[in-house]
């Protein structure tokens, strides 16, 4: 049983190799007959063909800016007006309400204490209460450098900030 399974692999093996052997022959002649007949071709040799200009009929085809002007629709274009153009960078609908306090951060001192000789201050940034020690950063943006008696002084990137207690300081 071996044997016959054995020659039939053979025999299937070599069928294959024939046939993908003559597909590379027959497409390698395709080639390199389309290579031949490319190169062959007379419309590619270089030669350039002699063209007769009528230069009364080129001077006759000279369009004007005036006939361009008159060829194109202008009534249908953006007209930008100089007197009030929009900045890119704000927002399309703006609430007249908010005033630009409300957009900015909102800091208050609501305490400074001491524990275990460690002075402690609670900072009220946009609502949220931050119980905070000397160092500590929050919101982000800031890092407590001193606690005194009635002030705090942070550091927002190279910007120094004082606040004391119960002032609101908008940033």
């Amino acid at each position: 049983m071996k044997d016959k399974h054995g020659k039939n692999s053979k025999l299937i093996f070599i069928l294959l190799s024939v046939v993908i052997v003559l597909i590379l022959l027959l497409s390698s002649c395709s080639f390199a007959q389309l290579f031949n007949n490319f190169t062959a071709d007379e419309s590619i040799s270089g030669d350039i063909e002699k063209i007769n200009l009528d230069e009364n009929e080129i001077k006759s085809l000279k369009i004007t800016d005036k006939t361009v002007e008159e060829m194109i629709d202008t009534s249908n274009e953006i007209k930008i007006s100089s007197d009030k153009i929009r900045d890119p960078f704000m927002p399309f609908f703006l609430n007249p309400e908010l005033d630009s306090k409300s957009q900015k951060n909102k800091l208050t001192v609501e305490k400074i204490y001491s524990q275990d000789e460690i002075f402690y201050t609670e900072i009220n940034l946009n609502d949220s209460i931050y119980k905070l020690k000397k160092d500590d950063l929050f919101g982000k943006i800031y890092q407590v450098k001193a606690i005194n008696a009635d002030s705090i002084v942070l550091l927002k990137g190279d910007e120094i900030i004082t606040i004391y207690i119960n002032e609101i300081y908008y940033d």
